[in-house]
């Protein structure tokens, strides 16, 4: 079992690096951006400069109907209603941080990237954000104009409640909204190593045992990677659809989403007991017995206790090669897959004890299978035909021989 148990300690641990890397950090963030108020006021009511025709026209349309007011009067009406006066010890940081040039050393971490115009992201956990989020939260609101005083008059910040994917969507920055991103590799390493270091059973000398490259690793990297990409899918489509760090919620829906995806992954998932059984699978022929190794047993097989030895069709069921090639037919697309599940020739050898019980493994594309057969004929041990077929290199039975 310790090919197996390598595999599903690996897949695991590729599972774990995949929830660090893509699942970001629940709850709200807040986006906030400095508000000239000055400035807003002089593009409300100064006349229009460096525009033409009808952006021109439309600007003084617009400041004809529009109500001339104080500097006062246009503040009042610009956050009637949404204006948040804050005082602490951490806001004049916060706002010196938010009014500076890009790439202010105590937040430059911070800043939205690819934005039109400067912005801080800040979680909700965060100080001193938490009361100010619980009551806009109450009132349904995630718009607010923060107000603090200096000495030289009142500040002013925009402040927005996002959820993860919009923060996402607006450039915020991948430490914050996803603060394990960095441990990631560790977890992957991690698995790496298992799997290339854990120790391997050696098997003596002339041990028939499947090809390492083609029948072991490749399918293994195919599945990890396969894998991988369905469970990371979901992760990070999701958290722009839903707009939640939350992946397995089932009343908003993005439960069935993930695992829609996460049932996709599993199907590449199984090529890993596929792989391990062939990792463990060996074969040892002795002048009077043999000796088995399978996926969690050892086995001593004396020629003298078997009885008969039978052909096993391991291909998928006629009747579900049956129905892909009618969908084939149907659907075009289809047919590659048919014509490769049909194509499919894997075979084995079941042998029938004296006793009553059986054993059987796959024998179809491993390096030395004659060897075995060669030792059943010294032995006489009985072949059905279809084994017999099989042992000379015909191939398994066609259709038309199929009961």
């Amino acid at each position: 079992m310790k090919e197996l148990y390598r595999r599903l300690g690996t897949l695991c641990l590729l599972f774990l690096a995949i929830l660090m890397f893509f699942v970001p950090r629940d709850g709200v963030f807040v986006r906030l951006y400095s508000v000239d108020m000055g400035k807003e006021y002089r593009s409300q009511y100064s006349p229009t400069q460096g525009l033409f025709g009808a952006e021109a026209a439309g600007g003084r349309f617009i400041r004809s109907v529009t109500p001339f007011r104080t500097i006062a009067g246009f503040i009042d009406s610009q956050t009637d209603k949404r204006l948040l006066a804050v005082e602490g010890e951490l806001w004049p940081g916060i706002f010196t941080g938010a009014a500076a040039a890009p790439g202010y050393p105590p937040t430059a971490w911070r800043e939205a990237g690819e934005t039109y115009r400067k912005s801080l992201y800040y979680h909700e956990d965060e100080e001193p954000f938490a009361s100010l989020l619980s009551g806009m939260a109450e009132r349904g609101e995630t718009f607010a104009y923060l107000k603090h005083s200096f000495p030289d008059g009142p500040r002013f910040l925009a402040m927005t409640a996002e959820g993860p994917g919009t923060a996402l969507d607006n450039g915020a920055p991948r430490g914050l909204v996803r603060p394990y991103r960095s441990l990631a590799p560790w977890p992957l390493l991690l698995g790496a190593v298992f799997y290339l270091f854990l120790p391997r059973r050696k098997f003596p000398p002339g041990a028939i045992v499947y090809p390492r490259w083609s029948a072991v690793i490749l399918p293994d990297v195919l599945s990890f990677a396969m894998t991988g990409f369905f469970f990371g899918l979901p992760l990070v489509l999701g958290v722009h659809i839903f707009n939640q760090a939350s992946f397995l919620d089932f009343l908003n829906g993005s439960a069935w989403f993930t695992l829609v995806f996460w049932a996709m992954g599993l199907i590449f998932a199984s090529i890993l007991y596929w792989t391990a059984k062939y990792a463990s699978f060996a074969l040892q022929i002795s002048p009077d017995a043999l000796f088995l190794t399978v996926l969690g047993k050892d086995r001593r097989i004396a020629f003298s206790d078997i009885a008969s030895a039978g052909f096993v069709d391991y291909r998928p069921p006629k009747w579900l090669r049956t129905i892909m090639f009618i969908a084939g037919l149907a659907n075009w697309r289809m047919m590659g897959q048919a014509l490769l599940l049909s194509g499919r020739t894997d075979w084995g050898i079941e042998f029938f004890f004296r006793d009553g019980g059986s054993e059987r493994f796959l024998c179809s594309n491993i390096p030395g299978a004659g060897r075995l057969f060669d030792a059943l004929r010294l032995h006489k041990v009985p072949l059905s035909e279809e084994l017999q077929r099989a042992a000379e290199g015909t191939g398994v039975p066609g259709p038309e021989e199929e009961s």
